[in-house]
């Protein structure tokens, strides 16, 4: 079986790379890769869907067996409008990081989403979201309960997300002792340019998401899209201009251009990031596809360290 690989960092791909069960997805993504997120996005209003505990006891021994590591995706049935969903958020995932203490994840990847906000604005100002004093500090106890249940706070990795402004999440990363989990389709999808934050936040990333776009253009745009408020800049406009402003996402990086692959891959090679690169996909073609085009990446980045030193 062909290991997948990609220099000075480790590669990493979803359980859900292929549509099958949680352990034979997983087996499938450990065969290939050097780490493997295992996606417990959804728990259902009973937990009904979390993973068994005879299956992470398989997961364990597959991660075992191919020498991968493993992180973990918490949960996002519930959101952090109200004090009560949060609460929820902070039950299902005290329920995966119990049942998932067995295969000692490197990362919890948690989203800090708020339904009711979403599409609302996507300028620089966050005030304009009107994230309340209130919701900002009970969901600061809600960190730091999740926090309390991990082997240290850094292992919870927050992530950003898109139609948000991507400044939302210093609220609860400024001053404290959370990493990052980057996810660059994220920036891509709102249009935002990766180069203005990587280097500033790569000091804090447990992890980096990684993931193309598919066009949608000549397919209406839903109204709420369609009414953000975005400062027109030149990536912005070419990325809508190839992908529509309501492109489809986690979908091969083939369909991306050369310069927004390098300016992510050269950052990462050049400042030296060693930990996942995970290309959060769903389709063996879209990964194949995706590691060859940072393969590619790659070349002209040595092409440029011959020149450039």
């Amino acid at each position: 079986m062909k290991k997948y690989s990609i220099p000075q960092m480790k590669l990493g791909t979803t359980s859900f790379i292929v549509p099958a069960d949680y352990v034979e997805g997983f087996r499938f993504a450990a065969e290939r890769c050097d780490d493997v997120s295992l996606l417990l996005v959804a728990l259902g209003d009973n937990a009904e869907y979390l993973i068994s505990a005879d299956d992470v006891r398989a997961v364990r021994d597959i991660a075992e067996g191919e020498g991968v590591s493993v992180n973990i995706h918490l949960p996002a049935d519930h959101g952090y409008d109200t004090l009560e969903e949060t609460r929820a958020m902070v039950d299902d995932v005290a329920r995966v990081i119990e049942r998932t203490a067995i295969l000692s994840p490197h990362a919890f990847v948690l989203h800090i989403h708020f339904p009711a906000l979403e599409n609302l604005l996507l300028g620089a100002n966050t005030q304009g979201l009107h994230v309340t004093l209130e919701q900002q500090c009970y969901i600061h106890e809600a960190l730091r309960d999740m926090a309390a249940l991990l082997p240290g706070p850094e292992y919870l990795a927050i992530e950003n997300l898109e139609t948000f402004p991507p400044s939302l999440w210093d609220e609860w990363l400024n001053g404290t002792p959370y990493s990052r989990c980057i996810d660059v389709g994220h920036f891509w999808k709102d249009g935002w340019d990766p180069s203005r934050f990587l280097e500033g936040w790569l000091p804090r990333a447990r992890i980096i998401h990684f993931h193309g776009m598919e066009s949608r253009l000549g397919k209406p745009v839903p109204e709420a899209v369609a009414a953000r408020t975005l400062p027109m800049t030149g990536l912005r406009k070419k990325l809508a201009d190839m992908f529509s402003t309501w492109p489809k996402d986690h979908k091969s990086l083939k369909y991306m251009p050369d310069e927004c692959v390098d300016t992510v891959m050269h950052t990462l090679w050049r400042t030296g990031y060693n930990k996942v690169l995970n290309l959060e996909l769903f389709g063996v073609d879209d990964f194949i596809a995706s590691h060859e085009v940072i393969m590619r990446s790659w070349q002209r980045y040595e092409a440029w360290r011959e020149i450039y030193g």
